[in-house]
């Protein structure tokens, strides 16, 4: 199997033959538009950057022309495939092409299926020797933090296990979709100059430059992608928005975690569908658990993939007269991961804008957080410590409590 997706940067300066690459390229889910160059220059520089497996070179270029661009390519990243677009069709150009390196030449104007083809011929020519190449591109693992009321926690889950994950040396990205009111930035004491609708603003294709250039960094090394600033901006972002944000970003990550609104609308299912996690946050408040069976009702009855959805209960509390086998069999779903009830550090942790993980990593709140990154990164749990017993230890607990 190829990668998933053929990467390709447009080289052009011409605007208006860019959208139409891009529109011609848009229904093949085979091939992704990764960038966009205006000049030579540019070319060089976000080939660097981007490393697509094609390059659609226009062979007269501003400051570095096409030419010169491809053979200086093929010295310093040899992977990289070019396919030089002219609208000169004299056989003097393309012998001119296939000297500097190129592996096909297009002449404008070309159709959709000259240009797919021309993509797929030359990456299919490219890879047959490269076994190693073979197997399916490496993709993030999406999950996505949903709960079907506020206030139960699940801004500071997603943080958390966000936070943890990159602590574990996973590259790992948070995205607030939570696009009205987002908290994550105030979580994590970051400003949200930079958000989500700054990539969508101006209405221009979403490249991945322009949306590494709207990330924010976090000390910890996690990404975040924020939610914007105000209210009123969040009508600007749309589902199809979102699912290229996710598609685009998806081979750079590990894990990328989705904090969405809780609500279940066209966003919401957008993203829930893009997912390989749904972890559905509720706590043992009746009125939680009666919204969360009503959710699980509605994901079932449009067919959702129900194997993707994992129960998280966020503040246990015991002997409240709900046991956990009364919540798996009145919502007909085991419990994945059960967080207890710490709302000193919870909320000493979040006036500090620090992570609980972080500052008091050795909490039951932290360790539990702890347990469940491991059981999403797929390591074994580490096995408890054994309960001390025995008359010393009866004394002790006599003497000193527990």
């Amino acid at each position: 199997m190829p990668p998933r997706r053929i990467k390709v940067l447009i080289a052009d300066d011409m605007v208006e033959l860019c959208s139409n690459i891009r529109r011609m390229l848009g229904s093949q889910d085979s091939i992704q538009v990764i960038g966009e160059a205006r000049d030579g220059e540019e070319a060089l520089k976000m080939a660097r950057e981007l490393s697509p497996h094609i390059v659609l070179m226009d062979i007269n270029m501003p400051k570095l022309d096409g030419l010169k661009v491809t053979e200086a390519l093929g010295k310093e990243l040899p992977n990289i495939q070019v396919i030089i677009m002219s609208i000169q069709s004299e056989q003097e150009y393309f012998r001119r092409a296939m000297k500097a390196g190129a592996k096909d030449f297009l002449t404008k104007p070309f159709s959709s299926s000259d240009l797919v083809d021309a993509i797929q011929n030359t990456f299919t020519k490219w890879i047959k020797d490269r076994p190693e190449l073979q197997q399916e591109e490496a993709r993030a693992d999406i999950l996505a933090f949903f709960a079907t009321k506020g206030g139960v926690g699940r801004t500071t889950l997603a943080t958390n296990l966000a936070i943890s994950l990159a602590r574990r040396g996973k590259r790992t990205l948070l995205i607030d979709a939570s696009l009205q009111f987002g908290d994550v930035a105030i979580t994590l004491n970051q400003k949200a100059s930079r958000n989500l609708y700054n990539i969508v603003e101006k209405e221009e294709d979403i490249t991945a430059g322009k949306i590494d250039a709207n990330l924010t960094h976090h000390p910890s090394g996690l990404d975040l992608l924020l939610a914007p600033i105000e209210p009123a901006f969040a009508d600007a972002i749309k589902p199809h928005h979102i699912k290229t944000v996710l598609d685009t970003l998806a081979p750079i990550y590990q894990f990328i975690i989705v904090d969405t609104a809780p609500h279940l609308g066209a966003i919401e299912l957008q993203i829930l569908d893009q997912t390989d996690l749904v972890l559905l946050v509720g706590t043992l408040e009746i009125s939680s658990l009666k919204n969360t069976k009503l959710c699980l009702k509605t994901l079932n009855d449009i067919k959702f993939d129900m194997a993707k959805v994992k129960l998280v209960i966020n503040k246990d509390i015991p002997n409240v007269g709900i046991g956990r086998k009364d919540i798996e069999e009145g919502l007909a779903i085991p419990i994945f991961s059960v967080v207890p009830m710490d709302a000193e550090t919870a909320q000493m942790a979040l006036n500090h804008g620090e992570p609980f993980v972080v500052k008091f990593p050795n909490t039951p709140l932290a360790k539990a957080l702890d347990l469940m990154t491991t059981l999403i990164v797929g390591e074994e749990p580490a096995a408890a410590d054994p309960v001390p017993s025995g008359p010393l230890w009866k004394l002790r607990k006599m003497i000193f409590g527990s």
